[in-house]
């Protein structure tokens, strides 16, 4: 009783993570007591994702602010890294959303259809995991466009 429990477990974790970010490295996997595990960023993923048009590209007149990110851990899921950057003086959330929806095509995001946000949208990364990307609006005119990832030590394997 007590191993389907843990089974149960593992596979809820590993479908919460891939929900919430992609997997990074190929061989990385969660493993040992979860209340007492590590939770660091991951530089690669970082830096592929700081080169994403969709947080380096702004609507036509839209400033833009730094891109900030954070790492949230805990000892209940979610856990993600997330890329933030604020975008000011962009406009209604129509064009906003028909900006990054252009933009994110282009550059290989799928669109959510069931999303609650200005867009929301996911891609895959070279190990076959995924990113998930919401643009959020705060205020009349200002957003923010986060992007998420599953941190180094946390992410499920993705083969």
């Amino acid at each position: 009783m007590r191993r389907v429990s843990v089974f149960r477990t593992a596979a809820l974790l590993a479908a919460l993570a891939l929900a919430v970010g992609g997997c990074g490295r190929l061989g990385d996997a969660i493993s040992g007591d979860l209340s007492h595990r590590d939770c660091h960023p991951d530089p690669d993923t970082v830096a592929a994702l700081r080169q994403e048009p969709v947080l380096t590209r702004t609507p036509f007149g839209a400033t833009a602010g730094p891109t900030t990110e954070t790492v949230s851990c805990g000892n209940e899921p979610p856990s993600f890294g997330m890329l933030d950057r604020q975008v000011t003086w962009a406009g209604a959330a129509d064009d906003v959303s028909r900006f990054y929806a252009d933009l994110g095509r282009s550059s290989g995001w799928e669109r959510f259809d069931h999303g609650v946000h200005v867009y929301d949208a996911g891609k895959p990364d070279d190990t076959r995991c995924s990113w998930r990307l919401q643009v959020v609006s705060t205020a009349e005119g200002i957003y923010h466009v986060q992007v998420f990832y599953t941190p180094r030590d946390l992410r499920p394997t993705c083969l």
